[in-house]
């Protein structure tokens, strides 16, 4: 009986041996799981993060992105944003920057749609329409004809029987020059309405304005952000908008879809990552900048500058790049602009 008691305490203490190494094996394993994972969990940001704006100083897209410069750092923190204004090309100089980075999310693009959707139907950049990762959807705006205040046309009509009596005489300042998205809807108008006009090329819109106002130019292709206290001041005069919305603080501007004609084209800005960024991070972007765009100081600031806030997700911003790629390659074919 002795040696039956010993032999059954002698297999009790090997099983609950086992059982003690079995548990410190498989706590052992999830200790170093959480150890990997905090290791492999990404830390960002730890240096400034560059965001080109492909136009000049002072324009809306500029505005915008100083705008988020200065607040976006409360959602996103340890976060410096360090604005670089590369214009030329349509956009297309400091998007292809964009494209040639290296996807770790310290280079960024605060870029209109156009920029991305319009330039890549040209054949004469390295990115298509689909190679970089929305973060989100900014900002949306119109764009308007505008000419000095003392000019002769205070109405469309005036001004397109004048364009139409004069074919060539009228030249107007277009950011990005033939063939950018300040073009585009005019020469969308040329073709319906049969007059000629000729589009003048500038680096960005405040450029243009200038231009105007020197004299050197008649019209120009604006943004109402930029044009608002010059107008409202008197010195510009608003002729039409090619949006498919009115200008909420100038809701008189007539449309060109009102007037008859085919021509109803936004103009939406949107933040913008090199295609391949670490998903983690996209997610950090994408949550702090909409934590950013509901804040009512940054609405107040936007509003202030007067551009209309339209956030949306990157989904929203992919579907709608996608939609106006198809959109201007049919234009840009019917206006004979490419093949």
């Amino acid at each position: 009986m002795k040696k039956i008691v010993m032999l059954c305490m002698s297999v009790l203490l090997i099983v609950l041996g086992g059982c003690s190494q079995a548990s410190q094996s498989t706590g052992s394993k999830a200790d170093t799981a959480a150890n990997n994972e905090k290791q492999t969990k990404i830390e960002y940001p730890t240096r400034p993060i560059e965001v080109l704006v492909p136009f000049a100083a002072g324009g809306s897209t500029d505005i915008g992105a100083r705008i988020l410069e200065k607040h976006l750092p409360k959602y996103l923190p340890d976060a410096q944003l360090v604005i670089v204004n590369k214009p030329g090309g349509s956009g297309s100089i400091a998007i292809t920057d964009l494209f040639n980075s290296k996807p770790d999310g310290y280079t960024l693009a605060m870029s209109t749609h156009r920029a991305i959707s319009m330039q890549p139907l040209y054949g004469n950049v390295k990115y298509s329409h689909d190679s970089f990762q929305p973060i989100a959807k900014v900002f949306g705006n119109q764009q308007i004809m505008i000419v000095k205040a003392d000019a002769p046309w205070k109405t469309f009509e005036e001004w397109l029987d004048y364009v139409k009596k004069n074919p060539g005489k009228f030249s107007y300042g277009a950011a990005g020059g033939i063939g950018s998205g300040a073009h585009i809807p005019v020469a969308e108008l040329e073709k319906q309405a049969g007059f000629e006009a000729k589009a003048v090329s500038f680096e960005g819109t405040p450029p243009a304005i200038t231009g105007v106002l020197g004299g050197h130019v008649q019209g120009a292709m604006v943004q109402p952000s930029d044009a608002k206290s010059l107008i409202e001041s008197g010195e510009l005069r608003a002729l039409f908008n090619v949006a498919s919305v009115p200008v909420p603080y100038f809701p008189d501007i007539p449309l060109l879809k009102d007037k008859g004609f085919d021509v109803a084209i936004d103009s939406n800005t949107s933040l913008f990552a090199p295609k391949g960024v670490p998903e983690e991070i996209v997610t950090m972007l994408e949550e702090a900048l909409k934590k950013t765009m509901e804040d009512p100081e940054v609405i107040k600031e936007f509003e202030k500058a007067s551009l209309q806030t339209n956030y949306g997700g990157p989904e929203v911003v992919q579907k709608e790049v996608d939609e106006e790629n198809i959109r201007f390659g049919k234009m840009l074919k019917e206006l004979g602009l490419i093949k």
